[in-house]
C-alpha cells in the first residue's frame, strides 16, 4: 500500500502542478484554450473542459495502474532525486533520474498541444463531412469544384486525425505490457532545440525569422495539374500519417520506445519527414512559379531559401533521432537492415 500511495500521489502532484502552470500562464493558455463547435448542432466545447476531464480520468485510472504495476513512477523518481539533491548538493544524477525528468518534460510539452490539435481535427473532420454531404449535388456538375471546395479538406482532416490520435494517446499513456515504456530520451540541448522550434510557442519565433510562404491547399492554374498535384500532397501526407499509425503504441518525439520495423519503416528510416517535405515543396510551388514568371528572382531565392531551411531543420531532426536511437543496439541492427534514410535505393 505504501508503494502504491507514493507512486499515485507523486504522479497526481505533478499533473496538478502542470495544470496550474499551463492555465495560469497567459503565454501558454492563449493557444491551449480554444472553443470548438459543430456546424450541424448547437454543441460546442472549450478545451479547458477537455483537460479537466482528462485529469479526472487520470486520477481514476492511475489507481488500478499503480496497484498492478509496482515499479517506481517517474514522478516519484524525480521527487526522490530532488530530495537527495537538497540533502547533498554534490549528489550526481543517475540515469533513471535523468530519463524520468526528460520523459516528463516531453510529455508535459507535447501532450497539451496534441490534445488541442486532436480536438480541432475531430471537429474539423465532422464539420467537413457535414459540408460535403450537403453539397454532394456539386459532384454531378463538377468534380473539380467539389474537390476544391470539400473533398481535399475532408481527406486531409482524416489524414491529420489519424496522425494526431496516436501521438496524443501515447503521449498520455505509457504501459510496460504494450512495450511503449520510454527506454531513453534525447539528452542534449541542441537536439531538443531543433525539435522544439517546430512547435508552439517557439515556432512563432522560428517563422518570424525563416518565414513561411504557403498554404495547405495550393492553387494551380490548370485544373488537371491542380487536382493531380494536390492528390500527390494528400498521398504524401497519407504516408506521413501511416508512419504514425505504424509506430502505434510507440509514437512520441525525442524518445526511444523500442524499434518499429513495419511499413513504411520497412523501406526507409524516416518516412514521416520525407513525405511531409514532399508535401511542403508542392505547397510552395505556386509562389515559386509565380516569382519566376513575374521576373521576381530576388523573392524567388528568398522563398526557396526559406523552404530549404525548413527542409534542413527536418533533416537535422532525422540526424537527431539517428544519433539518439543509435545508442540502442536494436536500432543499430535496424539500420543495417534498412540502409536508406529518406529515399529507397538512393539516400
Amino acid at each position: 500500500m505504501k508503494n502504491f500511495l507514493k507512486n499515485y500521489f507523486s504522479t497526481v502532484l505533478f499533473l496538478i502542478l502542470a495544470y496550474i502552470f499551463f492555465f495560469n500562464n497567459k503565454y501558454y493558455s492563449d493557444f491551449l484554450i480554444k472553443d470548438f463547435s459543430l456546424r450541424f448542432t448547437n454543441f460546442s466545447i472549450n478545451t479547458l473542459i477537455i483537460y479537466k476531464w482528462i485529469l479526472i480520468a487520470y486520477f481514476v485510472l492511475l489507481i488500478p495502474f499503480y496497484i498492478y504495476f509496482k515499479d517506481k513512477s517517474k514522478a516519484r523518481v524525480i521527487i526522490n532525486f530532488l530530495h537527495k539533491k537538497i540533502k547533498n548538493i554534490e549528489y550526481s544524477i543517475q540515469n533513471d533520474e535523468k530519463v524520468s525528468i526528460l520523459a516528463w518534460s516531453v510529455k508535459l510539452f507535447f501532450a497539451p498541444l496534441m490534445i488541442v490539435w486532436l480536438t480541432w481535427q475531430i471537429f474539423t473532420l465532422l464539420n467537413n463531412m457535414y459540408l460535403w454531404y450537403n453539397d454532394l449535388f456539386i459532384l454531378k456538375d463538377s468534380f473539380y469544384l467539389f474537390f476544391q471546395k470539400h473533398l481535399f479538406w475532408w481527406v486531409m482532416s482524416i489524414i491529420l486525425f489519424v496522425d494526431l490520435i496516436f501521438f496524443t494517446i501515447w503521449y498520455l499513456i505509457e504501459i510496460p505490457i504494450l512495450k511503449n515504456k520510454i527506454k531513453s530520451v534525447e539528452p542534449t540541448f541542441l537536439w531538443w532545440f531543433i525539435v522544439l522550434i517546430c512547435y508552439p510557442p517557439f515556432n512563432t519565433h522560428t517563422t518570424s525569422i525563416i518565414w513561411w510562404y504557403s498554404t495547405e491547399f495550393p492553387k494551380f492554374g490548370n485544373e488537371y495539374a491542380h487536382i493531380f498535384l494536390n492528390i500527390i500532397i494528400l498521398f504524401s501526407m497519407w504516408i506521413y500519417s501511416w508512419a504514425s499509425l505504424s509506430l502505434w503504441f510507440k509514437a512520441s518525439n525525442l524518445t526511444n520506445r523500442w524499434i518499429v520495423k513495419k511499413w513504411p519503416y520497412k523501406y526507409i528510416r524516416h518516412p514521416a519527414y520525407i513525405s511531409k517535405n514532399i508535401a511542403w515543396w508542392i505547397w510552395w510551388l505556386p509562389i515559386l512559379i509565380w516569382n519566376i514568371f513575374t521576373w521576381q528572382y530576388k523573392h524567388f531565392f528568398i522563398v526557396f531559401f526559406s523552404l530549404s531551411v525548413w527542409t534542413f531543420i527536418y533533416y537535422m531532426r532525422a540526424i537527431t533521432e539517428e544519433r539518439h536511437l543509435s545508442l540502442d543496439e536494436d536500432y543499430i541492427k535496424y539500420k543495417k537492415e534498412v540502409k536508406y534514410k529518406f529515399i529507397p535505393k538512393v539516400f
